[in-house]
């Protein structure tokens, strides 16, 4: 994606869907990012990384149940 034009993680997770598999980056986004930035000719630091969304951890569905309940009480 570096040769199209993608000059960081986030642009490439949008084009390719990487870092929106199970691991939702954990596991691939370091490698992105040193791939984009040997590509680019950049730092890692540079480049960047995925920005973090919550949850950071999966959760079920019956604990974000649990907490919606929770703060309408």
């Amino acid at each position: 994606m570096a040769n199209q034009g993608c000059r960081g993680p986030n642009q490439t997770k949008s084009f390719t869907r990487c870092g929106m598999g199970p691991c939702q980056g954990r596991m691939c986004g370091l490698t992105v990012s040193e791939l984009l930035a040997d590509a680019n000719g950049q730092s890692v630091s540079e480049t960047g990384y995925y920005r973090l969304r919550p949850p950071f951890k999966p959760i079920t569905l019956g604990q974000l149940a649990t907490a919606a309940e929770d703060i309408s009480r």
